[in-house]
């Protein structure tokens, strides 16, 4: 065997070599990758939609509430005032906690800092800073009585003011959601 021949002998197997590697590859690259796929019924999310309504379930967005016994209440220290029943109705379709905040106090001295708010659960009154409740979207609506008392401590100084342009605002998120209550 010539030296040329020889050359070309280690050449060829060396080829041979690395295409029956890359042969080798190829098939087992082929066996160990698949690909299956099937179509997926449609999303839809679920509404979160809750509302302020009146017992014939009118909603009392931009409506005035009024004080049990009317509006010619005058408020004195350690005097407790209901307004009238409304209601929170789940209109969405997912269950939802909801908080209860009394803001917008406007009015002449600090009348609105010496009210505190709570409402009224089972015959018991609730700190509204402490009241969660949850409410299933099949729930309907629930009645809610809020309680505004004139802090024992009230001074003087706040004696013929008034108060006006109180709000009651309804927070709720979906009961399974970690976000916090939006603002």
């Amino acid at each position: 065997m010539s030296k040329n021949s020889f050359g070309k002998s280690v050449i060829s197997g060396i080829l041979i070599l690395t295409v029956s590697v890359a042969m080798l590859i190829g098939v087992t690259y082929a066996v160990f990758n698949d690909d299956s796929s099937t179509s997926v019924n449609t999303i839809q999310a679920g509404t979160l939609d809750i509302d302020l309504v009146d017992a014939d379930g009118q909603t009392l967005v931009g409506e005035t509430v009024s004080f049990v016994g009317g509006s010619d209440l005058l408020w004195e220290p350690d005097g407790e005032y209901t307004l009238e029943t409304v209601y929170i109705e789940n209109k969405g379709d997912l269950d939802l906690k909801y908080k209860i905040e009394v803001t917008g106090i406007d009015g002449s001295g600090d009348l609105g800092q010496w009210i505190d708010w709570s409402v009224k659960v089972d015959g018991n009154n609730v700190d509204l800073d402490e009241y969660e409740a949850t409410l299933t979207a099949d729930a309907g609506r629930v009645p809610v009585v809020l309680v505004g008392k004139m802090n024992h401590n009230t001074p003087n100084e706040v004696m013929g003011k008034s108060a006006s342009a109180i709000s009651i605002t309804v927070h709720a998120k979906q009961t399974t959601a970690e976000a916090e209550y939006s603002a």
